[in-house]
């Protein structure tokens, strides 16, 4: 990019001094002596780009191109460039000390080079000597450019090439069985697998099969799971698997990983695999669009995740029953739907409603408060993970209470008279 809205330098040049003085002030200036050919860290008087501070920011504003990768992931942040300023303003040894990222390393780089010729040298004594100069740049982003980003920084994988490119890939594979065939059935199977950082493929595994019968000319049954047909030839699913996860294994390496935050991570994904009817190997139905980004969320439902939260002390209703009691003064009365987090650390996050009133809100929080660290956390490819769950509390006078709401609930807690 080019104005300095878009990038900016962390320099001035006494902060740039002490930085680069910092912890050797008193040996800096035994360098005095040194062979003229090892570039000191400082000197009296420092290396100066022709023009000044000033000049300089607008020398990196105007030639920095802010990397296209960089900024469609929304990825903002320092690169620290270093080199050497010669005796004759040249610059030399340039290389990067604190990176962010390949491109905005490159990218760096690349305008501090075209700065050679364009300093004035360092002085030690009077005299011009090399001096190894430490520049930060830093890649900030206009606010249209992050929310722009932020759009594309948290993405599921995707495959290369798209859906066509995908089912060119798995082709080898797809050819509906004999059997199927025999039986006037077509067949998709949902396949889950874990695509990781680098775009290969793990963990697949069988979530479901579902088929299809013609039943006559022009007319179809819907999809249905395929425990719902009578198979003549019980091999059939098994074959129907096996096929289904060997295509989804010769995709291995060619996808994009999800994207977090603008970083690679991995993900599961969710593939409807469609068998392909014809001896052609191309059929009229298409195949099914990947899906699943629950790798990427921050918060997830309990049936999301691979190991839900588990309450330490055994039952958490159980716990809840125990603790929770009806404040003396408190007004509300009937069921309430309450969710709340338990949290990758073990610690958990209720959300009450206000309208329950001050002292029940407060009494329900202290419960749930204590129980802080009693919880192992839910996981995710074994990651520990924030999951969200909800139970109803049904609050009663006298075992009061109608029988279908004491049925739904999960913690009866009375009160009486």
């Amino acid at each position: 990019m080019k104005n300095k809205n878009t990038l900016k330098t962390l320099l001035t040049a006494p902060l740039l001094a002490l930085a680069l003085s910092f912890g050797s002030h008193t040996e800096a200036f035994a360098q005095t002596n040194k062979s003229t050919d090892e570039p000191f860290m400082y000197v009296e008087q420092m290396p100066e780009f022709k023009g000044g501070m000033a000049e300089m920011l607008k020398f990196l504003g105007t030639n920095i191109k802010y990397p296209d990768v960089a900024k469609s992931n929304g990825l903002e942040g320092l690169v620290v460039i270093s080199f050497v300023v010669e005796t004759n303003g040249s610059i030399s040894e340039v290389k990067t000390v604190k990176p962010l990222s390949k491109e905005t390393d490159e990218e760096a780089m690349r305008v501090v080079k075209q700065m050679n010729g364009q300093w004035t040298p360092g002085r030690q004594n009077g005299k011009a000597v090399r001096v190894r100069y430490t520049l930060p740049i830093k890649f900030a982003l206009k606010d249209t450019d992050r929310a722009a980003a932020a759009s594309v920084a948290n993405r599921m994988p995707a495959f290369k090439g798209g859906t066509e490119a995908m089912q060119q890939a798995m082709q080898a594979h797809l050819a509906l069985p004999a059997e199927a065939r025999k039986e006037n059935l077509n067949a998709r199977v949902v396949v889950k697998f874990y695509v990781d950082r680098e775009g290969q493929v793990a963990n697949v595994r069988l979530e479901g099969t579902k088929l299809k019968k013609t039943v006559g000319p022009g007319s179809e049954l819907d999809y249905m799971d395929a425990s719902t047909f009578q198979l003549q030839n019980k091999t059939l699913l098994a074959k129907l698997s096996e096929s289904a996860m060997a295509a989804v294994k010769a995709t291995s390496g060619q996808w994009e990983p999800a994207l977090k935050n603008g970083q690679p991570t991995g993900a599961e994904v969710v593939l409807p695999v469609q068998f392909l009817s014809s001896e052609s190997g191309h059929g009229s139905e298409k195949m099914g669009v990947p899906s699943m980004t629950k790798y990427t969320k921050s918060f997830y439902k309990a049936d999301e995740v691979d190991v839900k939260p588990a309450f330490k002390d055994g039952s958490f209703e159980r716990y809840l029953a125990k603790n929770l009691r009806y404040p003396a003064k408190a007004e509300f009365e009937g069921p309430l739907s309450l969710t709340f987090t338990v949290k990758a650390d073990g610690t958990v996050m209720s959300m009450i409603p206000t309208s329950v009133g001050k002292e029940m809100h407060d009494m329900i929080s202290n419960v749930f408060q204590k129980s802080n660290g009693q919880w192992n956390p839910g996981k995710v490819d074994g990651q520990p993970v924030n999951v969200t769950q909800t139970l109803t509390i049904l609050f009663v006078t006298d075992n009061g209470g109608k029988k279908s709401e004491l049925e739904k609930a999960d913690v009866v807690v009375t009160r009486y008279k």
